[in-house]
């Protein structure tokens, strides 16, 4: 089971994260490639993908919901 410290509903992961699938899929290999030179966490990172692969369809995705992200919460703007 994979656990996330950190939010995905972090504003600037979220804008990245959507900019970096409309670049496709060399730009995201690129992407992955690079974190991993710079955190030397390459082995990490094949092993999440692995475990993408093995449990996850795109039509899983979508009939749950997750091929998007949750809404934007919203503030309320005092007056």
């Amino acid at each position: 089971m994979i656990v996330c410290k950190h939010s995905i509903n972090d504003p600037k992961l979220r804008r990245g994260a959507e900019h970096l699938h409309r670049l496709g899929a060399r730009a995201t290999a690129e992407a992955l490639a690079e974190i991993a030179n710079r955190i030397g966490g390459m082995p990490a990172i094949l092993n999440v993908l692995e475990e993408y692969r093995a449990r996850l369809t795109p039509e899983m995705l979508v009939v749950a919901g997750g091929d998007r992200f949750p809404p934007r919460a919203l503030r309320t703007v005092p007056r």
